[in-house]
């Protein structure tokens, strides 16, 4: 009974290192990509029947093109127009915490929706005037279906297909603007990816396989009577991502993935309980 503690004992603390080197790993990781979701595991993660609660943080950082620039100026009731220049937004910053619900509809297929707070925040870009911009604290949606298309062994083939909603609206401004502009950001991104689970320990799964990207939305810039709006349009954006899911406690799991695309590097982690 004593041996048996001891290697029970022995086991929960190499979770807990395990735990603690993936956390130092997620702290000191940046993100360089379009505030890419977390996918998590390309299989179902509960069985028929099943829910499962959990949260999902994302931090990322990109470079944003805006195309077909529109303006639009009310000068003393006469109304002018024109077309834009493009340009860059440079090092946009995302940061997204999500709580989460799924739900096992059918044998291998899960349905899954997520909710939660997104901010955004850039600098010097659409007027290199040394401007700010923070977001306000943000409403996020999205949500997707994961499916096991075969099981064998120690492996998994899968799917998954999400797609989320956010904007971002708050004051773009420089110290030496006599006032600010308002800002309005909206964004909807989906990815489909295709992958292989593997059973590495009874307690670890790793996981990865190609996905694809794709983002719309617009940029708004508004100053008194003067208002200026791109469009954003991207993808698909193809890329491949890799993760590992631990088994921290009895239905109890925390994940963990890289992300890489043709143009981009993303980090995300999620803790999930399932009942």
């Amino acid at each position: 009974m004593k041996r048996a503690t001891t290697l029970a004992n022995a086991e929960t603390m190499r979770k807990i290192r395990f735990l603690g080197v993936v956390a130092i790993v997620a702290s000191l990781s940046g993100s360089a990509a379009f505030a890419l979701d977390p996918m998590g595991p390309p299989a179902a993660r509960v069985p028929e029947g099943w829910f499962s609660i959990g949260f999902d943080f994302s931090h990322s950082e990109t470079d944003i093109d805006l195309i077909d620039g529109r303006w639009v100026e009310n000068d003393d009731g006469v109304i002018k127009a024109g077309s834009a220049f493009d340009l860059t937004i440079k090092d946009f910053e995302v940061n997204k915490l999500y709580g989460s619900v799924g739900y096992g509809f059918m044998e291998n297929w899960e349905a899954f929706l997520k909710v939660g707070a997104t901010a955004a925040e850039f600098g010097d870009s659409i007027w290199n005037d040394s401007e700010d911009f923070e977001s306000n604290s943000q409403f996020g949606i999205g949500g997707g279906v994961r499916a096991t298309f075969y099981e064998a062994f120690k492996f998994k083939i899968g799917g998954l297909f999400q797609v989320n909603w956010s904007e971002f609206d708050g004051k773009l401004d420089a110290a030496h603007w006599p006032a600010p502009d308002s800002l309005d950001v909206n964004l909807t991104q989906m990815q489909i990816a295709l992958g292989v689970s593997y059973m590495l320990r009874d307690w670890v799964w790793v996981y990865g396989g190609p996905f694809a990207h794709y983002i719309k939305g617009d940029l708004e810039d508004i100053y008194t009577d003067f208002e200026l709006t791109w469009d954003i349009d991207e993808g698909p954006i193809y890329g491949g991502f890799i993760g590992a899911e631990m088994k921290v406690a009895r239905d109890l799991f925390f994940n963990v993935e890289y992300q890489h695309s043709s143009d981009a590097d993303a980090f995300g982690a999620g803790l999930m309980f399932r009942f």
